[in-house]
């Protein structure tokens, strides 16, 4: 290389050097306090994309609850000076009409709510203001909505904001806003219903607004379910014991050859959409209407467990359906006498006319010789006290055995407490979800279904991702001529037995009544009529229709209803009727 070429690229490096020189000390001396002023102004910041929730609808596609966008005012203060907090509360109070205590926002991170669910015409007032509102930004949440109101509230359930211990069991699907289940499938079937949650990383100016996106993670909805409640039929069903006005109950109507819950109710309801409005009232109102007393309402079984008792008469060989007891209003054990609910007596009986009458002393006659671990073991067959597989959680019904008495009480067993069993008093209890499965097994000569309330699950297209099959819980072997014998004295129950207001021209109805009793009052019926409500016995109807060929299996309790044939049998023969008249039995 020449000399005149080196000393050409020399002073071409000086050169550039020395407007890098000039540059830098343009930028850091004199224009640096400018450029940090700006610096401090432009942050960036990581801001949360909530997507929606699964929908949820019935087996006819009839959404009962779905995401609908909602609009929050929120503020973030982090970077915001005194000088800029003080305009912005005077500002805020000019345009939205909002107090903000600017001392109490401390130097939080995260963004604050400064006015939730804003309307269209807020919206607009923000946006033609939002060059005097620094850090104050629009964010999207969606809101959950249930267009069924109070229908299948309790199924369905309601979703609330997510506490510690969720929030770190769903790590990044959920953020600090998301909703989460907090009753009924909603809770049970959060990990389908919950998508994932989206973030995007900002640029934001000092007007909080963003200047600059620099990634974005897009949101995933949540997988959709259908349920197997029609919904036709569960507006039938709480229409129903609303009319019979009754206060407090729970009934179930299920399909006898799949076990799909086809509607299932308890009363008193609560709105989910107005649940937190109403928390105050709700949480106060001593009927609990947040609680299901179709799973988890636990009451003495009463008569309805005769219908079991009876196949263990016959599967045990203790009897045959013509044996007969004679039944004169009472039954003595040593020096003690157990009435007849019939005190003056159903003289002499076989079994179907005991199960038509609801006759006690039949029952406590080959009780008594059964002992209490064959009824209990009869009593498990079908399904009382087990585990019954749900979608939702449920509560187990009780089964008292010798064993435990003696641990709980320190007592033996008496044969006064065998002889209360079994009629389905004493210590036992039930739920109305164990009386209405033990009676699939008698419709399905043994066999039960495990109950299910989930049909399908979908991805946001509506792409069937599972779907539901009916499978085999339980099977209770035995002949079938004993449940043949059992199901014609169901029939006979609602003919002309203790049933007999659940007798329907329109529907063959069959079915056993029940009435648990709360307080031991007998003998004077005035006296029992005075009794406070909290106080009055429980009433059960379970039965199925039509008898030759069941399809339905329905279950009512009414909580303190008196008595099963005069207010729980009359409840299940209009919800059937019903089912008829409008033709949806004709769908299954």
């Amino acid at each position: 290389m020449s000399r005149r070429l080196f000393l050409f690229f020399v002073a071409l490096l000086l050169t550039v050097l020395g407007i890098i020189t000039a540059r830098l000390f343009q930028l850091q001396v004199l224009r640096g306090k400018k450029y940090k002023e700006l610096s401090k102004k432009n942050y960036l910041r990581v801001r949360y994309i909530y997507p929606p929730r699964g929908d949820i609808y019935d087996r006819n596609g009839e959404k009962l609850a779905y995401d609908e966008p909602r609009y929050f005012l929120s503020l973030d203060h982090g970077r915001l000076s005194k000088e800029e907090l003080e305009i912005l509360r005077k500002n805020l109070k000019e345009v939205f009409g909002i107090e903000l205590d600017v001392s109490s926002l401390g130097q939080g991170a995260e963004p604050i709510t400064l006015k939730e669910d804003l309307s269209y015409k807020e919206l607009e007032l923000f946006y033609a203001n939002s060059y005097k509102l620094p850090g104050v930004f629009i964010e999207v949440v969606p809101k959950r909505v249930y267009p069924q109101g109070r229908y299948l509230c309790h199924v369905v359930g309601y979703v609330g904001y997510p506490s510690e211990r969720e929030l770190k069991k769903f790590k990044d699907r959920i953020g600090p806003r998301s909703f989460v289940g907090k009753l009924g499938v909603e809770k049970s079937m959060d990990d389908v219903l919950l998508g994932k949650l989206g973030k995007e990383d900002v640029m934001i100016n000092a007007l909080g607004k963003v200047i600059k996106t620099l990634s974005r993670e897009e949101p995933v909805k949540g997988k959709s379910i259908v349920l197997t409640i029609d919904m036709r039929m569960q507006k039938i069903v709480e229409d129903v014991f609303y009319e019979s006005g009754q206060v407090a109950g729970a009934v179930i109507l299920m399909h006898a050859k799949t076990g799909e819950i086809l509607a299932l109710a308890s009363f008193p309801g609560f709105d989910p959409n107005k649940v937190y409005e109403e928390w105050k009232k709700l949480s106060k109102n001593k009927l609990k209407p947040m609680f299901n007393r179709a799973i988890n309402g636990r009451y003495p079984p009463a008569s309805v467990l005769k219908v079991p008792i009876s196949y263990a008469i016959l599967d045990t060989k203790m009897a045959v359906p013509s044996d007969t007891v004679t039944c004169w209003g009472s039954f003595f054990l040593g020096n003690r006498r157990f009435y007849c609910w019939n005190i003056y007596g159903h003289g002499t009986v076989d079994l179907v006319k005991a199960l038509r009458d609801s006759c006690d002393v039949y029952y406590y006659t080959y009780g008594y010789e059964m002992g209490p671990s064959t009824i209990v073991r009869y009593a498990r067959k079908f399904g009382y006290g087990q585990r019954i597989p749900l979608e939702l959680p449920i509560t187990k019904g009780f089964i008292p055995t010798p064993e435990w008495k003696r641990r709980r009480f320190r007592e033996p067993w008496y044969d006064g407490d065998t002889v209360n069993l079994s009629i389905g008093q004493g210590f036992m209890l039930s739920t109305l979800l164990e009386q209405t499965v033990m009676m699939m097994g008698i419709v399905n000569n043994g066999v039960i279904y495990r109950p299910t309330l989930i049909r399908e699950i979908r991805d946001p297209e509506g792409k069937v991702l599972w779907k539901n099959r009916k499978k085999v819980w339980k099977v209770v072997r035995g002949r079938q001529e004993h449940f043949a014998v059992i199901r014609r004295a169901l029939r006979e129950v609602v003919r002309r037995g203790t049933g007999k207001k659940a007798f329907s021209k329109i529907v063959d109805l069959a079915g056993k009544t029940g009435t648990a009793q709360v307080t031991f009052i007998r003998r004077n019926r005035k006296k029992k009529k005075k009794l406070p409500w909290r106080l009055r016995d429980h009433a059960w109807f379970i039965g199925f229709a039509p008898y030759r060929d069941p399809v339905f299996i329905i279950g009512v309790l009414v909580e303190h209803g008196e008595s099963g044939g005069k207010v729980a049998a009359p409840i299940a023969r209009k919800i059937m009727e019903r089912l008829y008249i409008e033709g949806l039995n004709k769908e299954l």
